[in-house]
């Protein structure tokens, strides 16, 4: 006997309470007597297991009718149904405890067979059979998109039964797709899948395909009829869906498969047999990797390692990998993918036990079991592939170059958070083991509600190939999905894009990535308010600034500071809290000319005199940094006291330096460029250009902080003298003209007969403030910067190089300021906007400025919270932007405002004694500036006080 109550509407959704084992009751909406929404729904008599939400926003004032199928059920519709203007359980939808976290799952009810899959304008569609409940009635057509195949959402659908737009489900055909085999193009097969699931090849014959063969089964376990689907880019993707996972009260019901890309291939035998492999677009879920390799296991032993971890400095400059103390920063992931490669003897028994989910391998039987679902394995020993994925409720396993697939429902152990190898019986060697922590699809209720106001406005930044800088947030198709969110100014939402690795890799540079701040949220210290900021109206670029002067803070915070080196620049946040990567010498010059010394100068004058009695040093032009940074500190703060301190340690090194000069050359000897300190560049004949300009700028400097530190006229003259040659010889030995820019070597190597163009050199030479280039020289080399060493991911450090690590093919933001501040100086507002719109993308899209930026592909690796990248991006303002210049008499500005800049703001400026606030008026390259309302063409050395500068345009 059916019982109804009933309840008037007078907010903007209705929240009915579900449970899973609930009988039906029917929701009725009506409208002046008539009808006009109908669901079918289990509504919760008393637990509530989730909520179905309507939108009635346009139903204000009509009756809501719950009538119950049970017989006997006491319902009252007021309580049964609570209105609300938010949707109840919107923010917990998808952080759900038991919700996978790789695999897509609908919002609430059951997911079928996949029916269609298509991509339209730029996004996959997959169609798919789709109930509220396994036992509706029903069939209706569900919706997923995604731009990745991993990442998904759910379309709309119509459960309202009354709906004109609800899709009932059509019934699909079978489809074949073609495929070569061995990646040959002349030898093709038609490859069609079963309803069992078995597949078979077909061959066309009299206008129709028939099988060529038995069916062959390739995947094994909990899983709906698949489908394969040939794409526009050439693969072959294949479609299936997960059933009877162990989610009984969770509001869905199954989950697609993490989608697999077939190919076939041919044995030695002639066989052809479908192999199976997760698509790439899963890589980009990974965070970290643990690595081992040539595990020996013979009968009886085991491996064992636990995957719930934390790191902390190791022996300078590695890292140790420690038990986890139940902490914030311990590492772990409920998601995981192991590759395992073996060599296996026959009659072994091996286990592989992950989170306490085990994994039987038996070669006397050949077979690999998990659970109730065994699958028959090819061969009986040798050298064999597993490949596992491990969700919150399933395991998906490829074994044997993914000629076999496997798919079963599990619930990992989150107590055993461990990896175990054990060998039961026979020989077994694991020659590698990797494993990766994978992040899931799904943001956390507070990352929803941040990206809900980042995805407001639409505002195009700056716009490349593979990617768009919003106003608040950026879309990289090289990082993929999801985007970037930049909600305000002080807010990155984003997750961790590299992977973290805890071992030196084997090879020649050891190289290792590391990760410092792996939340998906980001926040700058509240320390970085006392360093000049910006205003652009832009949160992206807003943002981009403040995380630079973030990682200023913290490199030089105690956080990260070596002993003994507190207070001073660390030259990034390598190892992690407790000891970052120290100071450097030729690091800390370079950070300081371009806008430590402005930025920090308390931080600048620390470490500088540190790196005149210390500090890492390895590069050729250790000598000079010291004097050319001390001479700059001084040009920008007007403390004589650091040039005091260190003096004699100057004078030291500058006359270590005239003993290198070579007089048949009429230069110093450099056998690298200052961006290299780990290969030889014997191209360069033995006088690398960017080098020798340093080299030449520290006699300069020497010549003019003698003169305050009372030296001998003959002594500043000898100084003043070998400057000027070697400025002489570096313009007439290394411009090239039909090159249109300098060569990294001088006339005679081969650099200069073959035109090699080194980034460092370059952006140095065309500096204004170092006077080698004129300005014609500047505008040639501008003009064959992105003919030459530009890309829409930045400028690489050895174009002509054709190896590619962590110097070549590679872009590195500290070499760029120099290059802001000629396209400055010169008005190429649009060089400016395309190295800013770079640097937003990089620095935004992984909360960090890392080490390298791979040329190629425009990921960024290696080590983060780089300092001098950090100030090479905040170089751009300063030095491009404003066109900040300062020497011995004051400070000038002649502002290159790009349009995205328009009424740019910056706040808290310091110079010498002064501070200023700055405002422009429009953009352009034409501006008149005041001070405090009074025009001013340069400021003056003895300002003091806080003073307001404004930029108006001029015609």
């Amino acid at each position: 006997m059916a019982t109804s109550s009933m309840v008037t509407i007078a907010k903007r959704y209705l929240n009915i309470p579900i449970h899973n084992e609930a009988p039906f009751s029917r929701i009725r909406i009506i409208q002046g007597g008539a009808e006009i929404k109908r669901f079918t729904l289990k509504v919760a008599m008393e637990e509530v297991q989730s909520w179905f939400t309507v939108d009635v926003a346009d139903c204000e004032g009509c009756e809501v009718i719950v009538e119950a199928e049970a017989d006997g059920a006491a319902l009252c519709a007021s309580h049964f149904v609570f209105q609300s203007d938010r949707a109840a359980g919107e923010q917990e939808l998808y952080a759900e405890k038991d919700r996978p976290q790789v695999h897509y799952t609908t919002k609430k009810g059951w997911i079928g067979n996949p029916v269609a899959f298509y991509r339209e304008q730029g996004e996959w569609h997959l169609r798919y059979k789709h109930k509220l409940y396994a036992n509706s009635q029903s069939e209706l057509m569900g919706h997923g998109v995604s731009k990745d195949l991993i990442h998904w959402r759910e379309a709309d659908t119509a459960y309202d039964e009354l709906d004109p737009g609800r899709e009932e489900l059509e019934a699909s055909t079978s489809r074949l797709v073609e495929l070569p085999v061995n990646g040959n193009e002349a030898e093709r097969r038609w490859l069609g899948f079963h309803e069992d699931n078995t597949y078979s090849f077909y061959r066309e014959e009299d206008g129709r395909y028939v099988a060529e063969h038995e069916r062959n089964v390739l995947w094994h376990g909990n899983l709906t009829a698949l489908s394969a689907h040939a794409t526009e880019d050439g693969r072959c993707i294949l479609l299936g869906v997960n059933q009877n996972l162990p989610l009984t009260s969770m509001p869905f019901q199954g989950q697609l498969l993490i989608p697999v890309e077939l190919k076939l291939r041919k044995s030695d035998e002639g066989i052809i047999k479908v192999h199976a492999a997760p698509i790439e677009e899963l890589h980009r879920l990974r965070i970290w990797q643990r690595t081992w390799s040539d595990l020996a296991l013979e009968n009886g032993n085991s491996f064992e390692e636990s995957l719930h971890f934390r790191v902390a400095p190791g022996e300078w400059p590695g890292v140790r990998v420690l038990p986890a103390e139940n902490k914030p920063d311990d590492i772990t992931s409920d998601m995981l993918e192991v590759v395992l490669e073996l060599d296996i003897e026959a009659e072994t028994l091996l286990d592989i036990e992950l989170y306490g989910i085990r994994v039987a391998l038996d070669t006397q039987k050949q077979t690999i079991s998990c659970k109730d679902i065994t699958a028959r394995l090819p061969a009986a020993s040798g050298k064999l592939k597993l490949h596992l994925l491990l969700d919150k409720a399933s395991m998906e396993i490829f074994a044997c170059e993914g000629e076999v697939a496997m798919s079963v429902a599990v619930r990992p152990d989150y107590r055993q958070r461990t990896i175990r190898l054990l060998n039961r019986k026979g020989t077994a060697n694991a020659e590698s083991l990797v494993v990766y922590g994978l992040r899931g699809i799904w943001p956390t209720p507070e990352e929803k509600l941040l990206i809900q106001e980042a995805i407001k406005d639409d505002t195009v930044v700056y716009q490349s190939d593979s990617y768009t800088v919003y106003s608040n947030r950026v879309e990289d198709s090289v990082y993929g999905e999801p985007p970037a969110y930049v909600p305000d100014r002080e807010t990155i939402v984003t997750p961790t894009r590299a992977i973290e690795e805890f071992v030196w890799r084997k090879n020649w540079a050891h190289d290792m990535n590391r990760v410092i701040d792996r939340g998906n949220v980001w926040h700058p210290k509240q320390e970085v308010a006392r360093l000049p900021m910006i205003y652009t109206g832009h949160a992206t670029i807003d943002a981009a600034y403040r995380l630079a002067a973030d990682i200023f803070y913290r490199c030089g915070s105690a956080e990260f500071a070596r002993p003994g080196e507190e207070g001073m620049w660390t030259a990034g946040l390598f190892q992690g809290p407790g000891e970052g990567f120290g100071v450097w010498v030729r690091d800390t010059t370079h950070i300081a000319i371009r806008s430590g010394n402005i930025l920090d100068p308390e931080g600048a004058r620390r470490s500088l005199l540190f790196t005149t009695k210390g500090g890492l040093d390895n590069g050729v032009d250790g000598t000079a940094m010291p004097i050319v940074g001390i001479w700059d500190y001084y040009l920008a703060t007007g403390d004589l006291t650091l040039v005091k301190e260190s003096w004699q340690g100057l004078k030291a090194r500058i006359a270590k330096l005239e003993q290198s000069f070579d007089p048949e050359r009429g230069l110093i000897p450099a056998d690298q460029a200052t961006s290299n300190d780990a290969f030889p560049e014997p191209e360069n004949g033995g006088f690398s250009f960017a080098t020798e300009i340093y080299f030449m700028e520290a006699f300069r400097a020497m010549s003019r902080m003698g003169v305050y530190m009372g030296e001998s006229d003959l002594l500043i003259r000898q100084w003043a003298d070998r400057g000027e040659l070697l400025l002489r010889n570096i313009r007439s030995e290394y411009w090239k003209e039909e090159a249109g820019y300098y060569t990294s070597g001088p006339v005679g190597s081969e650099s200069y007969e073959n035109s090699y163009w080194e980034s460092a050199g370059q952006e140095i030479a065309m500096w204004p403030r170092y006077e080698i280039a004129s300005a014609e020289q500047r505008q040639s080399m501008l003009n064959r910067l992105p003919e030459v060493a530009m890309n829409e991911f930045g400028v690489n450090v050895f174009p002509y190089r054709p190896e590619t690590n962590h110097f070549c093919n590679a872009a590195w933001v500290v070499w760029t300021s120099g290059m802001a501040a000629a396209a400055g100086r010169e008005g190429r507002l649009d060089l400016l906007t395309t190295l800013i719109g770079q640097q937003v993308r990089n620095s935004v899209i992984n909360k960090t400025f890392y080490e390298v930026i791979d040329y190629q592909t425009g990921k960024a690796w290696r080590w983060p919270g780089q300092l001098w990248h950090a100030a090479g991006f905040i170089s751009y303002f300063l030095l491009g932007v404003l066109g900040m210049e300062y020497d011995e008499e004051g400070a000038t500005f002649a502002p290159a405002v790009p349009e995205m800049l328009c009424d740019l703001k910056m706040e808290n400026l310091r110079y010498r004694s002064a501070v200023f606030d700055i405002a422009v008026h429009g953009w352009g390259t034409a501006f008149a500036m005041t001070c405090d309302g009074e025009p001013l063409d340069k400021i003056p050395v003895t300002m003091t006080g806080r003073h307001v500068l404004e930029f108006k345009t001029v015609q």
